[in-house]
């Protein structure tokens, strides 16, 4: 593991190389849809796979993309489980 700098807030963190556009901790907790509304995101089994959901209604948001301060990033499921969001 090697120092980071989140492409939306620029602090600095310590990532893997295999997610190089990834945002920190901090960033990922303020991720949206495009209407603004919040996200959680999950992991569906051990086989794979992730999904978000809206914070206030537990309903699925059937996409990867969510935006962080306007920014469109990617949300996936990280190698050996987790979620990791990328800015596109």
């Amino acid at each position: 593991m090697t120092n980071h700098k989140c492409p939306i807030c620029n602090i600095e963190f310590e990532f893997t190389a295999r997610y190089p556009k990834c945002v920190c901790k901090d960033c990922y907790k303020l991720a949206a849809g495009k209407d603004g509304r919040k996200l959680s995101f999950y992991n569906l089994n051990l086989s794979g796979g992730c999904e978000a959901i809206y914070q206030d209604t537990k309903k699925i948001y059937d996409s990867h993309i969510c935006y962080i301060n306007g920014i469109e990033c990617f949300a996936d499921e990280a190698r050996f489980g987790g979620i990791v969001i990328e800015v596109k």
